[in-house]
């Protein structure tokens, strides 16, 4: 479900927005068209696409709405997962590398740094070895998902320079028809002017916030890998449960540390 910083922040934008429309005016419908619409997102869309490739694009507009739409709990994230990782350890110490694979959830079965510091682990990496492997990985899997902040970043840039140029059109015509009827050039300014509201619209309110979610997101899944992969290195040299629960307490707020194994 969408969070609700995010609706608030919406509600909020969008609900003043309005509200000063409807204050300041009874012609609503001059503050839309579609030929302004069609000008930004035109002009956007088709530069974001000579920039990046269409998959890349289409990988970042589903970060973008799995942001929008669902924010979980860190804190509590967090501390589910030393718990978790305590867990794998009482499992692979008593039952074994084969016990501790079946009991991945469907979840973590889909988590391919999960699978992977497995596979690892039953491969008989020791210690820094295998923690050096998967920070790597880490790494490299964090600057891969980066690019996905800059594709949206590189939206809230294109958008308002193309409400410009939708503007500079719209100038241009109008002046065009200046040996008209001279009581048109107020709505054709105003309709001109609109591209410019468009683009710093969907820059301002869409595309800046979701590079920025998107941002917090990456350094979040970064950080929960680091926990994973202190805790694999603590699995390999056989430190007792207590031990690790102690150990990757460290990475945890004050307030949300593990007191007791298991809570």
């Amino acid at each position: 479900m969408i969070s609700i910083s995010t609706f608030v922040g919406i509600l909020g934008a969008v609900g003043l927005f309005v509200y000063a429309i409807f204050k300041s005016t009874d012609n609503y419908l001059i503050f839309v068209s579609l030929f302004s619409l069609l000008i930004v997102l035109g002009g956007t869309f088709g530069a974001t696409l000579i920039s990046y490739s269409f998959r890349l694009i289409w990988a970042a507009f589903t970060e973008m709405m799995v942001n929008l739409l669902d924010e979980k709990n860190q804190h509590k994230q967090l501390k589910q997962l030393v718990n978790r990782i305590v867990e794998w350890n009482d499992i692979y110490k008593k039952q074994g590398i084969t016990a501790l694979e079946n009991s991945l959830t469907e979840k973590e079965k889909k988590d391919d740094f999960i699978i992977n510091a497995m596979e690892l682990l039953g491969t008989g990496y020791k210690s820094k070895v295998l923690s050096s492997m998967l920070d790597d990985t880490n790494e490299s899997d964090f600057q891969r998902r980066n690019e996905h902040v800059n594709v949206i970043n590189t939206l809230s840039i294109y958008a308002p320079s193309f409400g410009m140029v939708g503007t500079l059109i719209g100038l241009i015509i109008m002046l065009d028809n200046m040996s008209g009827d001279l009581s048109e050039l107020g709505k054709g300014l105003a309709i001109a002017l609109l591209t410019t509201l468009y683009g710093t619209l969907l820059a301002q309110l869409l595309f800046k916030p979701s590079a920025i979610r998107i941002a917090r997101r990456q350094h979040r899944i970064f950080f929960e890998r680091q926990i994973i992969t202190a805790g694999f290195e603590l699995i390999t040299e056989n430190k007792d449960n207590l031990y690790i629960q102690d150990r990757l307490n460290c990475y945890l707020a004050p307030k949300h540390k593990m007191t007791e194994l298991g809570k």
